[in-house]
């Protein structure tokens, strides 16, 4: 669908926001009363000294309720203040200071335990586990680490609030920049709901070419129908991530860094290997989905019957150019510059019909078309010279373009019944020359209490994303065409018993049958050095299954007003054939402890938390970072890891205002400059940085 049309249907809702009339009304509950009653005591002593002159004592106290009522009928409450998600339940406002806080407020707003972040803001994250059931049925673009940040479906928020509603993100980054994230919502009336929200992040880094910079803006609508019959979401997100690589530092910087040299402690003074390469992916997406009822419940033990649609339609550019043409990479095809360009492009429609009742529970099935464009497109005419344009076809006359258009037949089961709660998720290709399913079963039973146990069993059968299948690049090595790739399978078994005070337990294991990934290859050397001269990689395809292990325990103790946070994960990687190296690296252990001291300070002006985290894993062969690819390959020659990372923080809450110091990696000078964030590229030195939240509840 054209994105243009999307912009019609802004101004489609904006007619239907005119003509509405009717005033919001928000509910009248102990909350609001307790919020309010200084106000209006205040104000009732003031009307006294006027009111009981001329009226007698039993006038004055229904002037009082009568003001009270008034008053309180206005007051909007945090709850009222809602967040929802594709996908995920609704959720509140919050505004509370917590360690789960502290562990998410980063550039992704997300808790980064199980990833290992590069030097600079906006760059790479090396993986420290995984979960390959998060994967979407549709083959992908590839150029993975790229897409951390990047604003999926499930990733835009809608919202609906009684009052205008702004929240502020600001956070410092590694040097000559900073991230924020602004975003504004409004509800205009009780039927309609608008947000604007922007992201913009520019950090130069602590090393040669290594500057990030990154954009993304995203505009959300909601519209429902008086009635409630009829009911909408719209979103539109335009975003831009791109990065300077650099390709880690040489291998005459390694012991320079190693050795913590006082020459060498200003890190842009050690050489990398590309000092004029740079990647970005650009992405533009329109999300349009609604439904009408039928068959409209009347009281809470009624039916519903809805029928809906959902179009969406999205693009993405990957490119990497090298105005040096460098030959990290290899040998590059005669009188060509490196710029490799790829695009990706879907779009989807999808019909459903949902039946939902309190007794057997909501069903909903529905059938969904998608087309998926995949092509390596040829360079711009402004950016390399006419006679520099590589042919179209190469020797062997391999494809420059990959198609995909599928059909769905998905179906959902939802069943709740007092503690019990049951999931089921159906999804099977119909008609493609890429088949792909997927079917899970989850359920969860809550216990005496708040102790509840979960658990979940899914299948899922793949195509390999288009990247695994056809590449094509300036640098000959980097030129593939896999038309033979099997389906990925991947079987997963999961469990969680948590309790509200001794914590919480979860284990999964992964079955992993033709998967497919890219491993580094070494060229043959006469002296070994400790980094590849060349960064060479090969698609490969695990000829055995792979069993993934992983088990986690997380608690949270309370005492006076410490606080002890705990997260120990444990993991392991077998193969059938018994393989010494595993197509999957990951660390056996991964550990987190938070120790913290949280008070009022100032009659309860402000709420401070502090203290102190420490994060450790073993070692283990880490992936290597592709620049080019912008992905990561599995390598069996250097490990990184055993080095503890210790952060000091302290934090502060005053009103809706949430502060943020803290001093990172604050032990990286006396416990040995050997941490990496993957091989060739040095983890984060100490370092201050400092940032906030702040909403406004107009």
């Amino acid at each position: 669908m054209p994105q243009r049309y999307f912009f019609l249907l802004l101004l489609f809702s904006l007619n239907l926001l005119w003509s509405q009339e009717e005033i919001p009304e928000f509910t009248l509950n102990e909350a609001s009363l307790n919020t309010v009653s200084p106000t209006i005591e205040k104000a009732v002593q003031l009307q006294d000294t006027l009111a009981v002159k001329k009226d007698n004592l039993g006038q004055k106290k229904k002037l009082i309720i009568k003001e009270r009522q008034e008053v309180v009928e206005d007051t909007a409450t945090i709850d009222m203040y809602e967040i929802y998600q594709q996908g995920k339940r609704t959720v509140h406002v919050d505004t509370t200071l917590t360690i789960q806080k502290e562990y998410k407020f980063n550039f992704l707003r997300k808790d980064y335990f199980e990833l290992l972040p590069f030097v600079n803001l906006g760059s790479a994250f090396n993986r420290l586990g995984h979960d390959f059931t998060a994967t979407s049925l549709q083959p992908q673009m590839g150029a993975r680490s790229k897409h951390y940040s990047f604003f999926e479906i499930e990733d835009v928020k809608y919202y609906r609030v009684p009052t205008p509603l702004t929240e502020l993100f600001f956070r410092t980054t590694m040097e000559q920049g900073q991230v924020t994230d602004a975003t504004i919502t409004v509800n205009t009336s009780p039927q309609f709901n608008f947000a604007f929200a922007f992201r913009g992040m520019r950090s130069l880094g602590k090393y040669l070419n290594q500057r990030s910079a990154n954009t993304a803006f995203r505009l959300s609508m909601t519209y429902q129908s008086l009635n409630e019959r009829y009911k909408a979401k719209m979103h539109y997100v335009n975003q831009k991530h791109e990065n300077q690589e650099n390709g880690g530092i040489t291998e005459e910087g390694i012991p320079l860094f190693e050795r913590g040299d006082p020459d060498f402690m200003e890190r842009s003074v050690l050489e990398v290997r590309l000092p004029a390469a740079i990647n970005n992916l650009k992405g533009k997406r329109s999300f349009f989905e609604h439904h009408y009822a039928l068959v409209n419940a009347k009281d809470s033990t009624g039916s519903t019957w809805t029928l809906g649609q959902q179009i969406m339609n999205e693009s993405k550019y990957y490119r990497y150019k090298d105005s040096r043409n460098s030959a990290y990479f290899g040998p590059i095809e005669a009188g060509v510059d490196v710029y490799d360009d790829v695009q990706w492009a879907i779009l989807k429609n999808r019909f459903q019909t949902e039946l939902e009742n309190p007794i057997i529970g909501k069903l909903t099935a529905g059938i969904e078309f998608s087309a998926i464009d995949y092509n390596i497109l040829l360079p711009l005419e402004e950016d390399v010279q006419e006679e520099n344009v590589p042919p179209e076809d190469n020797a062997d006359n391999l494809p420059l373009n990959l198609e995909a258009n599928q059909t769905f037949l998905n179906a959902d089961y939802a069943f709740l019944w007092r503690s019990f709660n049951l999931k089921a998720h159906f999804n099977k290709t119909l008609f493609s020359d890429r088949l792909s399913d997927e079917l899970s079963l989850k359920s969860k039973i809550t216990l005496a209490n708040d102790i509840f146990f979960k658990a979940k069993a899914s299948f899922i059968n793949k195509s390999p994303n288009f990247n695994f299948i056809r590449y094509r690049s300036a640098y000959t090595s980097y030129n593939w065409y896999n038309e033979n790739l099997s389906n990925e399978k991947i079987t997963s078994l999961s469990a969680t018993l948590s309790h509200p005070k001794w914590g919480a337990i979860s284990g999964f294991i992964q079955r992993l049958d033709n998967y497919t990934y890219y491993n580094q290859v070494f060229p043959v050397q006469e002296e070994e050095t400790r980094l590849a001269p060349l960064l060479l990689a090969e698609v490969v395809q695990a000829p055995e299954s792979i069993s993934y292990i992983k088990a986690r325990y997380s608690s949270h103790y309370d005492f006076w007003k410490f606080g002890l946070t705990t997260t120990a994960q444990y993991q392991k990687v077998m193969t059938s054939d018994n393989v010494i190296s595993s197509p999957i690296n990951v660390p056996e252990w991964n550990l987190r402890t938070t120790l913290s001291f949280s008070s009022h300070l100032f009659k309860k002006a402000l709420y401070m938390q502090t203290g102190i985290t420490g994060h450790y894993f073993t070692n283990f062969y880490a992936d290597q970072y592709n620049p080019l690819l912008g992905d990561f390959m599995r390598q069996d020659r250097q490990e990184i890891g055993n080095f503890p990372r210790i952060d000091i923080f302290f934090n502060g809450k005053i009103q809706q205002t949430r502060l943020y110091f803290k001093y990172e990696h604050a032990n990286a000078s006396f416990t040995g400059y050997n941490y990496y964030s993957a091989v060739g590229y040095p983890y984060r030195d100490s370092i201050i940085r400092f940032g906030l939240i702040w909403n406004f509840f107009q």
